[in-house]
């Protein structure tokens, strides 16, 4: 759903509309976003009729395009193996363990929950070693009707996209690449901790 914009109606009718076709990767501590065009949808607004035009600028912030919601927040309850239970929103879907390399990729549609644990090494002294991280895998194909993508995340986590015949996108809380947009092939999303230790994660592939 595109977030509507305001225009201004002073003392002759004006009106504006947009519509955006963008692609576009962005980051930070709320959910991150992977989109490809084309935004195909009607814009709307709404229409202040009350004020008149006092020649000042208006310096709000424009249209940013599309925003969208993964659903309402809720926990999985995984078992043992993820004490705790795991953050995900009403209709996701639980990992599926062993989800390690892209032959073992769960699918994602439209939201996989889950975690990137902590696993013991070997360090080469004979002794048990020290913990790293695992990575997950998800996997997703687009739909043939689908003209547009965009990828959620939530998650002290990085994304790697990876889809065949173009180079890989790293996506994390700071960075907004562009994903390439490609039919009738997998893509495939690795997932690593940021931060070397356990982390919960969010993903969700939109659609449109």
């Amino acid at each position: 759903m595109r977030k509507p914009f305001r225009i201004r109606l002073g003392l002759g009718l004006a009106a504006s509309t947009a519509v955006g076709a963008w692609l576009a990767a962005c980051g930070g501590s709320d959910p991150q976003d992977v989109i490809e065009p084309v935004d195909s949808g009607p814009e709307t607004s709404t229409v202040d009729n009350f004020r008149p035009d006092t020649g000042t600028p208006d310096t709000g912030k424009p249209d940013t395009g599309p925003v969208y919601d993964a659903g309402a927040p809720t926990i999985l309850d995984g078992g043992d193996l993820y004490e705790g239970g795991i953050p995900c929103v009403v209709g996701g879907v639980l990992e599926e363990e062993p989800n390690d390399d892209r032959d073992a990729a769960n699918v994602v549609d439209p939201t996989r929950c889950g975690a990137i644990l902590m696993t013991a090494t070997s360090d080469g002294d004979g002794g048990a070693g020290d913990a790293a991280a695992e990575v997950d895998f998800l996997t997703f194909t687009l739909k043939p009707a689908t003209t547009s993508f965009f990828i959620q995340f939530q998650g002290d986590v990085i994304l790697k996209v990876d889809v065949e015949g173009k180079p890989t996108t790293t996506i994390t809380k700071t960075t907004s690449p562009a994903v390439p947009f490609v039919r009738d092939k997998p893509y495939f999303i690795e997932i690593r901790s940021e931060t070397g230790r356990r982390a919960n994660w969010r993903v969700t592939v939109f659609e449109n």
